[in-house]
């Protein structure tokens, strides 16, 4: 498979943030030495935030609350996780509701607001809302609201005024808003902490001994052999000790031409593609391809929630078709914006994947809890004074 920092895939690993290839050691090895002034600084910072949000968080009662988290910035499969705790407490009867920011959206840091459901096409609404919460609202049954804004307390209310009785926040360890009943925290088992340096030296938004906040800790494979016991046991042993881990191994769901041929696709018939996304980790992204036996002739790797360059995607699909390419490829979080890519000598096709429990995920259900009693949730004074599958 072509990686995004090689030969062919040179040009695509321009397209990603240099700092996020200084972190995954692509490239700049010398500054990390350089950033660690700064990473000591957004240490003590964070640290400052984190307390102030502990007081600030405020439980809302008669609505159970899972927060769905990670120590680093993008990439560790909060998105697929939080898709499966909302559908498997819609499985259960729970009544869930889906939060988060609507990163890459102009509704983020507006007033919550619940999704309409989604029209092939809807440029407007990925504009709006973004492109991760356009794709958990095209994923989810119609009856689980999703909600994008910043302010989780406000939109954990609207949630309620649409009747759910469990929420489900996505991205929800750093909010200060609202309190939660139970916190996961996803984890890459190839990679958990990257370089090992906090931000900007480093991915980790903060330091592992966090860790020990956790209810449950998930670690989210992209291939069986990352399923292998190792580096996730041992971290959660070191900082986490008695946090239950359950281990997921991501499978695909299916794979949708969207071209004049529509319809399901065998992995087998797309050939070696161009995969374009705009996803935090790339690189896992590949590994699950790989995994999966889907050949990449190309990866435009676009920095996460970012715009594409049409211009780019038209030259690298005319000159793989000349090279004998007949697909590209996305996953679901893109699913809307290539319906709005022009004409192209390759025949677009969507991924889309679902989360498998490798272990018993009893703790995680277990989590989902009874919605009718009140959360006391995130350790926070205020909530002890009022009274838890994408590819991203």
């Amino acid at each position: 498979m072509t990686r995004p920092n090689s030969g062919r895939a040179a040009g695509a690993a321009r397209l990603r943030p240099w700092i996020e290839r200084v972190w995954s050691g692509e490239a700049g090895g010398n500054a990390t030495a350089l950033l660690r002034p700064a990473a000591f600084l957004y240490g003590l910072a964070t640290a400052a935030a984190r307390a102030r949000a502990r007081r600030t968080r405020i439980a809302l009662p008669g609505v159970r609350v899972v927060a769905v988290g990670g120590l680093s910035v993008g990439g560790a499969g909060k998105t697929s996780l939080a898709r499966w705790a909302a559908l498997a407490a819609h499985d259960a009867g729970l009544a869930p509701a889906l939060l988060l920011r609507g990163h890459g959206g102009k509704a983020a840091n507006l007033a919550p607001q619940a999704l309409p459901l989604p029209r092939p096409g809807d440029a407007a609404a990925i504009r709006w809302f973004g492109d991760e919460a356009m794709a958990h609202r095209a994923a989810l049954p119609p009856d689980v609201p999703v909600i994008a804004g910043r302010d989780r307390l406000a939109a954990a209310r609207l949630a309620a005024a649409h009747g759910a009785r469990t929420v489900i926040l996505d991205d929800g360890w750093e909010q200060g808003y609202l309190a939660w009943d139970s916190l996961w925290v996803a984890i890459d088992p190839l990679r958990p902490l990257g370089n090992g340096l906090t931000l900007p030296a480093g991915p980790l938004r903060k330091a592992p001994g966090n860790l020990s906040e956790a209810n449950v800790i998930v670690a989210i494979a992209e291939t069986e052999d990352e399923l292998r016991p190792g580096t996730v046991e041992s971290l959660a042993a070191r900082f986490a000790p008695g946090v239950p881990l359950v281990r997921f191994r991501r499978r695909p769901r299916r794979i949708e031409r969207q071209g004049e041929g529509a319809g399901e696709a065998d992995p087998a018939d797309l050939g070696p593609v161009l995969l374009v996304s705009s996803v935090g980790s790339p690189e896992r992204l590949e590994r699950f391809l790989a995994g999966e036996g889907i050949s990449v002739a190309d990866h435009l790797a676009f920095p996460d929630h970012a715009p594409w360059s049409i211009a780019l995607i038209q030259a690298r699909a005319a000159a793989l078709a000349a090279a004998g390419s007949r697909s590209l490829l996305v996953t679901d979080k893109d699913a809307a914006r290539v319906r709005l890519l022009p004409a192209l000598p390759l025949e677009p096709a969507v991924l889309s994947t679902r989360l498998e429990p490798v272990d018993d995920p009893a703790p995680l259900r277990a989590a989902l809890g009874d919605p009718s009693r009140d959360p006391v949730g995130g350790g926070s004074a205020s909530a002890a004074m009022a009274g838890p599958a994408s590819i991203g």
